[in-house]
């Protein structure tokens, strides 16, 4: 497979050995998967080259941007082929005229937000996961984030597609126009349908010009219900917030310590933004303050700073990785986490929330972005614990319970990928039964992205499966418990790739901060052996600490690399040049092989030989 991928890319642009791909076995989910290879395309041409052999061979084929779903939607539950698009990742077009832009699905977000900037643009949906994020995983998944409320989500953004199907056809979607009443919409068809249907290639982008006037307000409560009652009354006064958060203490206490930012302790916290004209925001801000008053907010403040601004946004856009702080030896669970509910219904839905997490004893901060009633109900527990195992999964299915009660739907933004796929016949009814016959149609062999959705298999892997399994052969020896532990509170955010220079030279996992930490707990959990391949990817690493400045739980990952190098040469791998200068110095006294006695009786004297 590998030898055949390597004929249509490049030698380059093909990796199989398993060092690699144990870096693509997992993502921001509790399940891992790992793939027979990795490929990397560089154009269209590619993708249908590929596509076309994958379907002839029936070998499943799974679309990955940066590795940030929370839902095993980029897993290759089947084994097969990844297609990375990392490497895809160019602003082809932007047209400041017409509103629009051409993408190539890897872009990162942030990046294609700055270059917009350039042309007074911005693409509005905005998810916490942006400095890593990629165009193409946020319309597999329909993303959107902080600014859905006001700007909505991927598929309000998006006029069109280029999609490699699954027998290698190409097909082009929709017009670079602000409406078109042109037959099916086939471009939505495609947006949030997690690769299950093609492989896109190419996305027509709308563009919205920059808010002249931006305003950031906070203000808490003494109950976190309280809060969702005063989103509700906001948003029923008329306001139109740019971006409304919602945050428990547990979760303010976080972004508190991790980021100094002095915010008032209470139970429940909103922080929003406004955009608009100054004249406009200034009214709304009237009509907030109102509300906030006769709700009981305290501690109410704005400010039209943009660092201040930025200060605060930052923090909550690393809320999620930040919660591995709360507890040592704790990890989040992403199961029941992305539920949405009606605006009426979130002062219940937090209330019963709150009540589930008090019942079970598990540590469950909520947060969201409330003012489109998108909740994320996270759950925090001992991963070797298989009680607090148990505990969770009764948790999700009572979360889900509660969401589907109160009329909600299970996800807002990061799809159905395999978490959810236990609740998808519950939810969809014979919806689901219609998209299969879709996805028989468009994808007969059942090559594109199999085991998601509940489109094949309406079951979910059991625990053996999740990515902390292997912990509990650990629990007798405490110092490797402890380094398993400092790896595991890597949420795999991939914040840390636009920093890494390795990864941006090889733009390979492995050669990145977190595929060096993910290899680092398959290398103590007795997953992955010591061996060249692995001392490569540790011996690259420049130490430069860049990663553990963007990483949110503050990893110290450069301890994590001084481990392993130190664990690879005591098991005899060491890099060549390294052992050919020691050899030097404890031979001649020097590091370039010159004879030297004196010095070298010396190197004997300090115990060098």
């Amino acid at each position: 497979m590998a030898e055949h991928l390597q004929g249509i890319v490049g030698e380059d642009r093909v990796i199989s050995d398993r060092v690699s791909l144990l870096c693509y076995s997992s993502d921001m989910s509790p399940f891992t998967y790992t793939p027979d290879v990795v490929v990397f395309p560089k154009s269209t041409d590619d993708v249908v080259e590929i596509v076309k052999y994958a379907n002839e061979n029936k070998i499943p084929i799974v679309p990955r941007g940066a590795g940030t779903s929370v839902i095993g939607a980029i897993l290759p539950r089947r084994g097969g082929i990844i297609i990375d698009f990392t490497r895809m990742n160019k602003v082809k077009e932007v047209r400041p005229n017409d509103l629009v832009a051409i993408v190539e699905p890897g872009i990162v977000l942030d990046r294609l937000n700055a270059e917009l900037a350039k042309y007074g643009f911005f693409f509005p949906p905005d998810p916490a996961s942006s400095p890593a994020c990629t165009i193409g995983g946020m319309v597999n998944t329909n993303a959107s984030g902080v600014r859905a409320a006001k700007y909505g989500t991927t598929r309000n953004w998006v006029l069109g597609l280029e999609v490699v199907l699954a027998n290698g056809e190409v097909l082009r979607t929709g017009w670079p126009v602000i409406k078109q009443s042109t037959g099916y919409d086939l471009t939505q068809l495609f947006i949030g349908s997690e690769g299950t249907l093609g492989v896109v290639t190419e996305v027509l982008l709308k563009l919205a010009p920059i808010p002249r006037y931006r305003m950031t307000i906070t203000m808490s409560f003494d109950q976190l219900s309280q809060a969702g009652k005063a989103v509700t009354e906001i948003l029923l006064s008329g306001v139109r917030p740019a971006a409304m958060e919602l945050l428990d203490k547990l979760c303010l206490d976080v972004v508190n310590d991790v980021f100094k930012l002095g915010l008032p302790s209470r139970e429940g916290f909103i922080v929003m933004e406004l955009d608009g004209t100054e004249g406009s925001v200034k009214d709304e801000l009237r009509r907030v303050e109102e509300v906030a008053k006769k709700m009981g907010a305290k501690d109410f403040n704005w400010t039209d700073d943009p660092k201040e601004s930025l200060k605060l946004w930052t923090a909550r856009k690393a809320l999620v990785p930040s919660l591995a702080k709360i507890k040592e030896g704790y990890v989040l669970i992403p199961l029941a986490e992305d539920p949405c509910v009606p605006i009426s219904e979130i002062e219940g839905a937090i209330k019963d929330f709150q009540s589930i997490a008090a019942k079970y004893g598990i540590i469950s901060p909520t947060f969201g972005h409330a003012a489109d009633g998108n909740l994320h109900p996270t759950m925090i527990i001992d991963p070797t614990n298989p009680e607090e195992w148990n505990k969770m999964l009764k948790m999700e299915r009572e979360i889900f319970d509660v969401v589907l009660k109160r009329r909600g739907a299970l996800s807002a933004e990061h799809g159905i990928g395999i978490s959810k796929i236990p609740f998808a016949r519950e939810a969809l009814g014979r919806g689901l039964d219609l998209m299969r016959s879709l996805k028989k149609a468009l994808d007969p062999n059942g090559i594109l992205n199999p085991g998601k959705m509940g489109l094949d298999v309406e079951t979910r892997d059991d625990p053996d499966n999740f990515f902390y399994a292997y912990l509990s052969r650990l629990k007798g020896e405490f110092q490797a418990l402890k380094r398993a532990y400092e790896s595991i509170r890597c949420f795999r955010c991939g914040f840390c790739r636009a920093v890494c220079p390795t990864f941006s030279y090889f733009t390979v996992e492995s050669r990145g901060a977190r595929g060096r930490v993910i290899l680092s707990y398959y290398f103590l959990t007795n997953k992955v052996e010591a061996s060249e391949s692995l001392r490569q990817a540790y011996d690259l690493c420049t130490v430069c600490g860049h990663c553990m400045q963007v990483c949110p739980p503050g990893i110290k990952i450069v301890d994590i690399i001084e481990h392993m190098r130190r664990d690879l040469a005591e098991k005899g791998y060491i890099n060549p040049v390294h052992k050919a200068l020691g050899e030097n110095i404890l031979k001649y006294g020097n590091i370039y092989g010159l004879e030297n006695a004196p010095r070298g009786e010396l190197a004997k004297e300090l115990g060098g030989a």
